[in-house]
């Protein structure tokens, strides 16, 4: 009995100390709404319709179709994410009794209270937004592991989350950061903390834009993911057009891809989906374009995936690649299946994105061959005064009179400090 007892109390323990675990009925939950959503999504499948209908009739046959084919990709894609949350969710594992005493003392000595402590797969991590504003720094707290901890403090004023990574580096050996989504202060209410290891690189961003002539907004948009799983995701929309009404279509588009890239989708399906939602919706957004770069921060390498974008650029030193553009914009046709492509970056390489009205500056000077050359010409200068510096030698090709909207985003990559 007393072996029981003790049995008992260790497992008890054990959960206490585990405090991401999730019980496997919820993993077996998961796995049948899984199910569920796919039949779901079969039961809006629909055949083709017969040839011997009026024209009309077929047009709207065909019309209900897609659409029903639209909403079932959506079902068989959420399916898929909790499928893989579930087997994601599986892989979570304590931290080994040894190191959760030695973490526990370490962060007692903080004023750190730890109630519970586990490994967590990097793909449960979080993704943040982050609005582009001249030159910033999109440190991707995110590489091989990623801590979660319980932790309490008995101080009134509480304790400052970020106390427990100098603890973390002096126990585990590794520099961890604390998520992103992760509160900021411990207080005496027990609170759960996601710590991420610090990845390989650091990518610094900038940017610069130019309306159409006395245009008061701009028909271009962008934004810049920061991912907890150690990515960092550019996107540049240019709406049909300029002015309030292109606006709307790039706003709309970067809106859906950062909800469905927030939520696990993958670039290029969130692309899929966009697209097919975007044909729907008819000439309401128009047709906008779409530029997406991924850089992985543990690797060092890139994927873009472009929909009608236009020509984006690689520069290493003195070195200038193109990236060709991609396809037609988006919400033409009903299947679109993104091209994707892949670099390996060096420390010191930058992606330069960019909107059409920029190339179309450099008509008369011959349009890539132009940027190409001013980027060779551009050394030992930041993202920012990068696209800043390029920026300003179109409006100077154009004499002033700018025909069109004009968006660059620069990415430049460094090894983590």
């Amino acid at each position: 009995m007393q072996f029981e007892r003790m049995q008992f109390l260790e497992e008890k323990t054990r959960q206490a100390r585990y405090p991401f675990q999730m019980p496997d009925v919820c993993g077996g939950r998961l796995c049948g709404y899984a199910e569920s959503f796919r039949e779901l999504a079969r039961s809006f499948q629909r055949e083709e319709p017969q040839q011997s209908l009026d024209r009309r009739t077929f047009f709207e046959e065909e019309r209900l179709r897609e659409n029903c084919g639209v909403i079932a990709g959506h079902l068989m894609e959420l399916a898929d994410i909790m499928e893989q949350t579930a087997d994601e969710m599986a892989g979570v594992e304590p931290l080994e009794e040894k190191t959760w005493r030695k973490l526990a003392h370490a962060l007692r000595g903080r004023g750190l209270i730890l109630e519970g402590a586990c490994r967590v797969p990097m793909a449960l991590g979080g993704q943040a937004s982050l609005e582009g504003g001249g030159s910033g720094m999109a440190a991707q707290h995110a590489s091989g592991s990623q801590l979660g901890l319980s932790l309490r403090t008995d101080l009134e004023e509480g304790i400052m989350a970020r106390e427990a990574e100098e603890v973390l580096e002096n126990v585990l050996g590794k520099k961890y950061c604390l998520s992103l989504t992760s509160p900021e202060k411990v207080w005496r209410e027990q609170g759960t903390f996601l710590f991420v290891e610090e990845p390989e690189y650091v990518a610094l961003t900038g940017f610069a834009r130019v309306m159409k002539g006395r245009e008061e907004i701009s028909g271009d948009n962008y934004s810049i993911l920061q991912s907890e799983r150690g990515t960092l995701t550019m996107l540049l929309s240019d709406g049909t057009g300029s002015g309030e009404d292109a606006c709307r279509g790039s706003s709309w588009v970067l809106d859906l891809m950062e909800k469905l890239l927030e939520t696990g989708y993958s670039p290029e399906t969130a692309l899929k989906m966009v697209n097919a939602t975007a044909v729907t919706k008819g000439e309401e957004i128009g047709h906008p374009t779409l530029d997406l770069c991924q850089l992985d921060l543990e690797r060092g390498d890139c994927m873009f995936c472009k929909a009608g974008g236009a020509v984006s650029f690689r520069k290493r030193e003195s070195e200038v690649e193109e990236i060709a553009g991609g396809q037609l914009p988006l919400g033409i046709f009903q299947d679109l299946e993104p091209q994707k492509q892949y670099l390996r970056l060096q420390e010191g390489d930058s992606i330069i994105l960019m909107t059409d009205g920029v190339l179309e500056a450099f008509r008369e000077k011959g349009y890539e061959e132009a940027v190409r050359s001013y980027l060779v010409g551009m050394e030992d200068i930041g993202p920012r005064e990068m696209a800043e510096k390029l920026m300003q030698l179109a409006i100077f090709a154009t004499a002033g009179n700018v025909r069109d909207d004009m968006t660059i985003l620069v990415a430049t990559l460094w090894k983590n400090p």
